[in-house]
């Protein structure tokens, strides 16, 4: 069964050097916390760094539907990547269990040498498939990206959208357990955005664990049904009934 469990996980940015530097040595000195940011900490004699998550506790199962809100710099999207494994806690313990699809990176991976269909192989197999079931689904996506005969040349024939078309449609066509969205995806033409906005709708109905990302307070209270509210990266799980009562309040 899916589940996602974090125990007091943490993460520091290392910033090497950077306390040779006057400015930022009076910030680290200080315990500055910015409000773009997390504290900046001393980690060493001669190393400094910043505290982008600090002591966090999430337990997900499935059913559940996670918000992450937060303004610019508060550990949104570090924290995405941490749930994800694309960064690994400095401490604490993470346990996630169930298959993952990241939608924050769509570009992590792409070979621009290989054509649009070699790159369907190498995302699924980056997604933990066999080849004959990346194999499978192929042509479907290659449908839903809409390239046409330019599935078959080198990505790097591609404009920007072209690639984000085809690692959507590789990304989304293997249905995961664990869904990860940094904000609401849009993507293409009006044409294309309906069908990325159907297919997103689809997974977040059929994973059975979604975790979403936002600066929305309004949406998520209609969509979520647990949240944190990240400041310099801190923050405590709570019931959405509590953001709800929140923005009644301030409506």
């Amino acid at each position: 069964m899916a589940s996602i469990i974090a125990k007091e996980i943490s993460l520091v940015y290392p910033m090497v050097g950077s306390n040779q530097r006057g400015r930022h040595k009076v910030a680290i000195e200080a315990g500055k916390v910015d409000t773009v940011g997390g504290k900046i900490i001393k980690t060493g004699k001669s190393h400094s760094g910043v505290l982008a998550l600090d002591k966090l506790n999430i337990n997900l199962k499935a059913g559940s539907r996670f918000g992450i809100l937060g303004s610019n710099g508060s550990g949104k999207s570090t924290l995405l990547r941490v749930l994800g494994g694309i960064y690994r806690p400095t401490s604490g313990e993470l346990d996630v269990t169930g298959r993952v699809t990241g939608m924050f990176n769509l570009n992590l991976g792409v070979s621009k040498e290989a054509t649009g269909y070699e790159n369907i192989i190498l995302k699924g197999l980056m997604l933990g498939l066999s080849r004959d079931k990346i194999k499978e689904h192929a042509a479907e996506i290659a449908e839903f990206s809409e390239l046409g005969e330019y599935i078959n040349m080198p990505v790097h024939t591609y404009s920007s959208g072209m690639v984000m078309r085809l690692m959507f449609s590789t990304a989304t066509s293997f249905k995961p357990e664990i869904l990860l969205l940094d904000e609401w995806i849009g993507t293409g033409d009006r044409n294309f955005r309906d069908k990325v906005d159907k297919r997103l709708n689809d997974l977040m109905e059929s994973a059975l664990i979604v975790v979403i990302a936002s600066h929305n307070r309004n949406r998520m209270a209609k969509w979520a049904n647990t949240y944190i509210d990240l400041k310099a990266g801190q923050g405590v799980q709570k019931d959405i009934s509590e953001l709800e009562r929140e923005i009644k309040e301030t409506s």
